[in-house]
């Protein structure tokens, strides 16, 4: 269960431009979006188990320098700030496979 607190702060959280590129992602039709996500030292096995069972795929991480990097559905990305461990979140914008057109 939640504390009604948590839940605040994460609204909080979620800063506006990463709100905007989540709404933008969402308008865009993506499932998901990467995220940098920087980790507590010593907790990045942690905080990437947590974030599988959630639903993302980790692409990448450093224990060194605590950054996981990975793909989050759309509709959790707010969860993974309530993540025990995880100092900030970043939302970066969504790449498309789509060649430019000319």
């Amino acid at each position: 269960m939640r504390r009604p607190h948590a839940v605040a702060s994460c609204a909080l959280a979620l800063g506006k431009p990463d709100k905007l590129r989540v709404e933008q992602a969402i308008r865009d039709g993506f499932l998901t979006v990467p995220l940098t996500i920087s980790v507590q030292p010593g907790r990045d096995e942690e905080v990437e188990q947590a974030l599988t069972k959630l639903g993302a795929t980790v692409e990448s991480r450093d224990p060194r320098i605590g950054y996981l990097r990975a793909e989050m559905p759309v509709d959790k990305v707010e969860d993974a700030f309530l993540i025990t461990g995880v100092s900030k979140v970043d939302v970066d914008e969504p790449l498309s496979n789509k060649l430019p057109e000319p």
